[in-house]
């Protein structure tokens, strides 16, 4: 996306609204990979326990290796992509305000750094260490959607962060606002058939 045909202002708010809508697909992406985690390995420890699966069998072994192994890695280009969405989310949102993401901002940041963090360093059961993850999800949207609105509400912009437009709109067509004098030419000249 080129900002050269924007005013310096509109770029950063363009740039903040994109670092937004990454941030929460790529957070919304990390928990959808963290749930099918669980499930997999939940599945795979009933399977075993329940006799369904032989925990010595290649093909058990294999299947969850390498599901285990596939979620894995798009867990870290989620955290990779998530990363990188938020320091741009950071850095857009002090150029837009200047107080930047501002307490609440900082606290769904610090908030979801120390609940994932302590999910995959300390030692527990897989659903404790869920919950301390959807919980930072949760402190992460909360964080990124409230930031947002405040920033709606500084710029004046609402539709700051949400979908894009569409590229052409019906004001598109209107050839008045293209140029003028063409319009009153063909209004003068009159339409074709007339």
């Amino acid at each position: 996306m080129s900002f050269e045909s924007m005013a310096p202002h509109e770029g950063n708010l363009e740039t903040f609204s994109l670092a937004t809508r990454r941030v929460i697909r790529f957070s919304v992406g990390f928990l959808v990979i963290v749930l099918l985690t669980t499930a997999l390995v939940l599945a795979g420890a009933s399977a075993i326990q329940s006799g369904a699966a032989d925990p010595n069998s290649p093909g058990t072994q294999a299947g969850l290796t390498l599901g285990l192994t596939t979620l894995g890695l798009l867990t870290m280009v989620c955290l990779v992509g998530l990363v990188i969405s938020t320091v741009v989310w950071i850095v857009s949102a002090h150029k837009v305000s200047p107080s930047g993401p501002g307490a609440v901002g900082y606290g769904g940041l610090f908030a979801t750094l120390l609940l994932i963090s302590l999910s995959y360093i300390v030692p527990m059961t897989i659903l404790v260490a869920d919950v301390l993850r959807v919980s930072g999800w949760a402190a992460l949207i909360a964080g990124v959607v409230l930031t947002r609105g405040r920033i709606r509400r500084e710029t004046g912009r609402p539709d700051l962060g949400g979908r894009r437009r569409s590229l052409l709109q019906s004001d598109d067509w209107d050839a008045s606002k293209w140029d003028p004098e063409v319009h009153r030419d063909i209004e003068r000249r009159g339409r074709p058939g007339e």
